[in-house]
């Protein structure tokens, strides 16, 4: 039975199907520009209007593609498991001794932190796409579980 099981996984502030409806609208609202400036003999602006659309939806594209990675943090019986799977699948693991390992959040001038969670020579940072009070929970979670492991 683990004490901790957390996947941490990167924002989105919109679905997929609303990123469609805001490109849609942008790309509606260009067109209607572009007409005019068509209709006004200006019409090189056209191609310049429809790169800006293709460039609002190759970004939407990078940041949901990017969304795709996650971090996993488990304490179970044996060790305190950290594993990093990146937007193109690729994976890291870190295992840490949970009896010496220690959870930190180191809070910065500009009012972010940075939460890492270390054992012995092995430090490793957590929660990097969460929010500063997303990982200030996620430091709570952390701090208990492992004093509740030590307890036994």
């Amino acid at each position: 039975m683990a004490l901790i099981d957390l996947t941490l996984r990167p924002n989105r502030s919109l679905s997929r199907v609303h990123a469609r409806w805001v490109i849609g609208g942008v790309a509606g609202i260009l067109l209607l520009g572009g007409l005019r400036f068509v209709a006004l003999g200006a019409w090189p602006v056209l191609p310049f209007l429809a790169v800006d659309a293709a460039l609002l939806w190759w970004a939407f594209r990078a940041s949901y593609r990017s969304g795709r990675a996650f971090e996993t943090v488990r304490l179970d019986d044996g060790a305190l498991t950290v594993r990093k799977v990146s937007a193109s699948g690729a994976e890291r693991r870190f295992r840490l001794e949970p009896f010496w390992a220690r959870a930190r959040l180191d809070k910065l001038a500009s009012g972010d932190n940075r939460l890492w969670l270390a054992s012995g020579q092995v430090k490793v940072r957590v929660g990097s796409e969460l929010s500063p009070p997303e990982r200030a929970d996620v430091h709570a979670v952390l701090v208990d579980g492992l004093a509740k492991w030590r307890e036994g």
